[in-house]
């Protein structure tokens, strides 16, 4: 019996309960009940409205400076117009548009909103895991860049900091100049897709190790209806001497062969072209040249054209064709444009482009030059030019060559061996054009996509006897381009003012690849001198 009561009465400890979590009302509650134990309560109320004042202060500074700070018109990372200010109607303002539109135009032009756009391409890029340093961006577009400008006009652009003459390849502006100059870049009104013919496909964009590069898709029957367009020209120009030069782009060279099925051959859509061209015009064989020497600059990393360097080994190839004997890089005088960030870029805000920036080097000649350049609706009076607009500044760097896109410069040297040669083009050509003054009397250099006049009678009017068309692998696959150049052949005249405002149905399609490039559509200076350009014999 005193064994059991011993038994009964030995002392056990209660287990210890777990501690009940608290809520976070409970985590709040305990955590501001130990600040006013610490800090008296008059203190505490100061440092309250202290913290108020700063916060109000805050948005309201960044309100009032979204209202009175000036407006950016254009974003120069995403390379795009920003929304304007709307015009208020009544109409506007009772169906809503006037509302969302001032909504949409504070959105774009509050302030520090580019460093918003960097940093959430910073976040949107830290998502998913790169696999081989390679990055694939899907295609860009979407309904604002498909619709034409809203006046269906070419834009203004900016104005050279100083005029310069033109007579030699070192008559052009100073470099000193460029820091002193604007060159904020315009985009040329945009056609509607029609969804019709076949045209090059853009498969995305292929990042890899600080190179972004567009994928390639062309349609085999968009490549014979280039062909067909030269050889329409052919049989219109009999006496005529034609060249085609297609230049293929960085990533039929540089895409790893690992991924080489994302992209189709532009070797094979070259030979198909060539195969079907007249046998009287030549082909210029660039695509071998550029091969043999894929191992120096020849293309941007952050922009979807080729260097100047490019543009000089393709001339060489031309220069074989057409019988001529190239000049040597030493013949030159070498500058450059350094800190150039291009159009790849701001199509993909890909943060690797930016930790090895472009540079453009271009090349001044010895040979004297008069040039004229011809803006859109004034296609019979020229103002004085020069082929390189030093000015350029990224991310227009690459509108240091001819200054950007015109529908015609015209150049005359002098040289007196009676060969004069137009160039047809797109913005690839402007790097290419300009080494054709060391060969020629004149040189006319056409950009299919502004050119207004009939081609056919100006070649004839002016006495050419070379035509040579340079054009990418991308626009030689593109149903907007090919209509280009086979609408140059005989159209009329028609200043755009009196154009209609919207596109008609059937109207051609313009290629991602074009809808990157932004060059300048430059004005006349004050100081720059019209002429009227005077047909041959007439």
């Amino acid at each position: 019996m005193d064994q059991y009561r011993k038994q009964n009465y030995v002392y056990r400890p209660a287990p210890k309960r777990a501690a009940r979590p608290r809520g976070p009302e409970e985590e709040r509650e305990r955590y501001y009940a130990l600040i006013r134990h610490r800090i008296d309560p008059e203190r505490l109320h100061r440092l309250s409205w202290v913290n108020i004042a700063v916060l109000c202060g805050a948005l309201l500074a960044f309100f009032f400076g979204s209202l009175l700070g000036p407006k950016p018109e254009r974003s120069a990372v995403e390379k795009r117009d920003l929304a304007r200010f709307p015009a208020f109607s009544a109409e506007a303002l009772r169906s809503g548009t006037f509302t969302r539109d001032i909504e949409t135009w504070y959105a774009d032009t509050f302030p520090f909103r580019d460093g918003f756009v960097g940093l959430s391409a910073v976040v949107d890029e830290a998502h998913g895991v790169r696999v081989d340093d390679v990055r694939i961006v899907a295609p860009s577009g979407g309904e604002a860049q498909d619709l034409p400008d809203a006046s269906n006009q070419p834009p203004a652009a900016p104005q050279e900091p100083q005029p310069a003459p033109a007579e030699s390849g070192d008559s052009s502006s100073a470099p000193e100049s460029q820091s002193d100059a604007s060159s904020a870049p315009e985009t040329p009104p945009q056609p509607v897709d029609d969804g019709a013919a076949p045209g090059a496909i853009n498969n995305g964009t292929f990042v890899y190790r600080g190179m972004a590069m567009s994928l390639f898709g062309g349609s085999p029957d968009s490549g014979r209806w280039y062909a067909q367009v030269l050889n329409a020209y052919h049989e219109e120009l009999p006496d005529v001497q034609i060249y085609n030069m297609i230049i293929p782009t960085a990533i039929e060279f540089y895409v790893p062969d690992k991924y080489r099925d994302l992209t189709q051959s532009q070797k094979a859509m070259i030979d198909l072209v060539y195969g079907t061209l007249d046998p009287s015009i030549k082909k210029v064989d660039a695509y071998s040249e550029l091969a043999a020497h894929t191992d120096e600059y020849i293309y941007f990393r952050t922009d979807h054209h080729w260097t100047g360097l490019g543009a000089y080994y393709a001339y060489r190839a031309f220069c074989g064709e057409a019988g001529l004997t190239p000049k040597e890089l030493s013949d030159f005088e070498t500058r450059r444009l350094d800190d150039f960030i291009g159009t790849m870029y701001s199509q993909t805000q890909d943060t690797t482009l930016l930790k090895n920036p472009d540079y453009v080097d271009y090349y001044l000649f010895k040979q004297p030059y008069e040039a004229q350049r011809f803006l859109v609706d004034a296609p019979y009076s020229g103002v004085d030019s020069t082929l390189w607009g030093e000015y350029a500044q990224s991310p227009n760097s690459y509108s240091v060559f001819l200054h950007g896109d015109f529908p015609l410069v015209q150049v005359k040297t002098g040289i007196g061996n009676g060969r004069r040669i137009l160039v047809v083009k797109e913005s690839f050509g402007n790097a290419f054009a300009p080494f054709l003054i060391n060969h020629y009397d004149e040189v006319y250099i056409v950009d299919q996509r502004y050119f207004q006049l009939p081609l056919v009678d100006f070649i004839r009017e002016h006495g050419i006897n070379e035509l040579v068309f340079a054009n990418n692998s991308f626009a030689v696959c593109t149903p907007y381009h090919i209509r280009c150049i086979d609408n140059m052949r005989h159209q009329v005249f028609v200043p755009r003012a009196l154009q209609a405002d919207v596109p008609q149905a059937g109207e051609p399609e313009e290629s991602d690849e074009d809808a990157r490039e932004q060059e300048e559509q430059e004005p006349p200076d004050e100081g720059d001198r019209p002429r009227r350009l005077r047909p041959r014999g007439g």
